[in-house]
């Protein structure tokens, strides 16, 4: 018999419910949990790949605009003894080249018989230069007027500098030489001061604390130019006024002394 006031034995089962139970509310609040800063996760990453996109879309957009006037670089000699190099002196933080371009002034001082479409052409020098202070980039573009007559480039007046970059990258620049019938295409980082310009150009976005290039867009070199003015002394070249003679070979780009970007000899 049961004593008066004793409550009955509960069932094993019921005990067994109620520890399922409250496990089950457990680990729902866990894996809820979970999930929650999952969800956070997954929106901040979203939103740092949305702002990384943005980013390399303005430099993507500031590099085919910078790209476009590497493209049609001008084969522009200097005067002097040193007529037989190009204006064209790359390392890779500075870019010295030629550019012709149209005239501010070519309608007002066409000839009545030019054609409409070819005005008057002016050509100058672009300097390109990559700084950085470790943790982000700027590229900043200046002109000089490159008048005939000039001997090097100490002779350029560089006006005001134009900021045509500025992000977390740093832009590097590296050179293609064209592959011979005993090496293959070749990028080097210094353009030698003799010889033709290269046939392309590297543009690479570098990590500014480590130098590292993260990506790169190649730049072809589309010139058109006089026979005389592409190698010297093989035809006549109106830039420099020099007519034919023996051909001269273009120094490799690994066996010519490196120059800096203000196109002096390094010793």
């Amino acid at each position: 018999m049961t004593a008066a006031g004793a409550r009955p034995p509960r069932g094993r089962r019921g005990g067994f419910l109620m520890v399922e139970a409250l496990a089950v509310l457990a680990i729902s609040a866990a894996i809820l949990l979970g999930l929650g800063s999952l969800a956070r996760l997954m929106l901040r990453q979203a939103d740092a790949l949305a702002e990384r996109t943005a980013r390399l879309e303005r430099v993507e957009q500031g590099l085919s605009a910078l790209s476009r006037d590497i493209r049609r670089l001008a084969r522009a000699r200097w005067d002097g003894p040193d007529r037989e190099r190009f204006v064209f002196a790359g390392a890779p933080t500075q870019l010295l080249f030629a550019l012709d371009r149209p005239a501010a002034d070519s309608p007002a001082n066409s000839p009545a018989d030019s054609p409409a479409d070819s005005p008057l052409r002016e050509t100058v020098a672009v300097l390109l230069q990559s700084h950085s202070d470790g943790t982000t980039g700027r590229l900043t573009r200046a002109e000089a007027p490159l008048p005939p007559g000039l001997t090097g480039p100490g002779a350029l007046a560089f006006g005001s500098e134009q900021v045509l970059y500025e992000g977390p990258a740093r832009i590097r620049f590296a050179y293609v030489a064209a592959p011979t019938a005993t090496r293959p295409e070749l990028i080097v980082d210094v353009w030698p001061a003799s010889g033709p310009p290269p046939v392309a150009v590297r543009l690479g976005l570098a990590d500014p604390a480590t130098g590292d290039v993260a990506s790169a867009l190649r730049v072809p070199i589309l010139t058109e130019a006089e026979p005389g003015c592409v190698r010297a002394r093989t035809h006549y070249c109106s830039r420099t006024n020099e007519g034919g003679a023996e051909d001269d070979a273009p120094a490799s780009p690994e066996a010519a002394t490196p120059a800096g970007a203000d196109g002096r000899r390094r010793e």
